[in-house]
């Protein structure tokens, strides 16, 4: 995360910041989109026989990482909300349509997090093999994904407006 406001090379002056943001959020989604690989993604190692000589997806440490991103999605909030004064009004759009956008990668990531946790629970045997269960649990990750993308959708106009 970027928090702070780092140089640019060739000017020596702070980069805007719209920039810091959007830096931001693409680690964000880099770190989120990730676990969603992991979690969702056919592999062959995935597959019988495979998956009994490589380990599975730990997903235990996917619901950490959800967890982080929540919390750094947070903390991404309260600065803009801190930072707000010190923006342009160019980048004033930009900064009010991503409070929204990050409401909902919290609950992408907090539904991801909730089929790794069914995952998990399945590995261990405390779940029984519930289709209804992991199918509603998958509808409502998917609800959360068509949310995400169409905040982002804004996000993104705003981001092309400024540059």
């Amino acid at each position: 995360m970027y928090i702070y406001t780092p140089m640019t090379t060739q000017e020596k002056e702070p980069l805007a910041l719209s920039a810091i943001v959007f830096e931001n959020l693409k680690e964000l989604l880099k770190a989120k989109n990730a676990a969603h690989e992991s979690v969702l993604k056919i592999h062959w190692k995935k597959m019988w026989p495979f998956n009994m000589i490589w380990p599975q997806v730990d997903f235990l440490r996917i619901i950490r990482m959800m967890d982080e991103i929540e919390k750094h999605a947070q903390e991404q909030k309260e600065f803009i909300l801190n930072s707000q004064n010190q923006a342009t009004e160019k980048e004033t759009p930009f900064l009010k349509a991503v409070p929204d956008y990050l409401d909902a990668l919290i609950v992408s990531s907090e539904a991801l997090a909730a089929i790794a946790r069914f995952k998990q629970d399945k590995l261990e045997k405390k779940e029984k093999r519930s289709v209804f269960k992991f199918n509603k649990i998958l509808k409502s990750y998917e609800d959360a994904q068509d949310q995400l993308v169409r905040k982002g959708a804004f996000v993104q106009v705003h981001w092309m407006e400024l540059t």
